[in-house]
């Protein structure tokens, strides 16, 4: 019989950090980006990984060493989730309950999902905006001290979505980053900007001209990975962030 429960294996065992960073492929692959950067830059321990029967049957290779596409790494007070594979949307309860389970185990402070929010005018933009959603009115002004703007009026779809509902059910403190981004294409001048706005809230030291210098490069090797996340993307109709809802309270 199936198990259908996602287990966190950790490998190297801590008892607390302060920020928890998400980042799965979306809109623009911006916070699979902008993670896939700070691990590299940060030099971040990888820490544990996602185990369950639910997930693909996949395992992802780097330098010649298999790992499962779903791990977990550190560095200091900061944990980064990272997903090198699309979440289908009948998985996203159960990878997001997952999550907060261990959040709440390693009584995390912050729990941060980082997305790309489609732009259509997004080649006329030098640098995206980031915007930000917040769980409690603390999450709110921090995310007014690090200059993002506020997302007044829209929806929130896919991995953050279910995040948020199972943070606000357990009083778990959530901010959501939103950068605006190319639907369908690679955007590492989006993930800069995330970048730079986990760096203003948890005081890391990152400089992101390396990652605008590999653009093109980084375009070419996500260009798949790009093309896997459009079919996830429409059943979970990402890109519908913008549309202002029904009612206003």
């Amino acid at each position: 019989m199936t198990n259908r429960s996602v287990t966190v294996v950790e490998t190297i065992p801590k008892d607390r950090y302060k920020y928890c960073l998400v980042g799965t492929p979306d809109v623009g692959l911006a916070g699979s980006i902008a993670i896939s950067y700070l691990i590299q830059e940060q030099q971040m321990t990888e820490v544990g990984y996602f185990e369950s029967d639910v997930l693909p049957p996949v395992m992802v290779v780097h330098q010649g060493n298999p790992k499962p596409p779903v791990r977990i790494y550190s560095k200091g007070d900061i944990a980064a989730v990272i997903s090198e594979i699309p979440i289908e949307p009948h998985l996203m309860p159960t990878i997001a309950r997952s999550i907060i389970d261990w959040v709440q185990s390693k009584n995390i402070e912050l729990l941060i999902s980082l997305s790309g929010i489609a732009v259509q005018n997004r080649l006329d933009i030098d640098v995206p905006t980031v915007y930000g959603v917040g769980s409690t009115s603390s999450v709110k002004e921090e995310i007014k001290r690090i200059e993002v703007e506020v997302f007044e009026e829209g929806f929130i779809t896919g991995l953050q979505a279910t995040l948020m509902k199972e943070c606000l059910k357990k009083d778990i403190q959530n901010m959501i980053l939103l950068v605006q981004s190319h639907l369908q294409y690679p955007d590492p001048g989006a993930a800069a900007s995330l970048i730079t706005s986990i760096a203003k809230l948890t005081n890391l030291k990152v400089d992101t001209k390396k990652l605008l210098a590999e653009e093109d490069e980084i375009r070419v090797k996500m260009r798949e990975l790009m093309q896997r996340t459009q079919h996830q993307m429409q059943q979970t109709q990402k890109g519908q962030e913008q549309e202002i809802p029904l009612m206003y309270v």
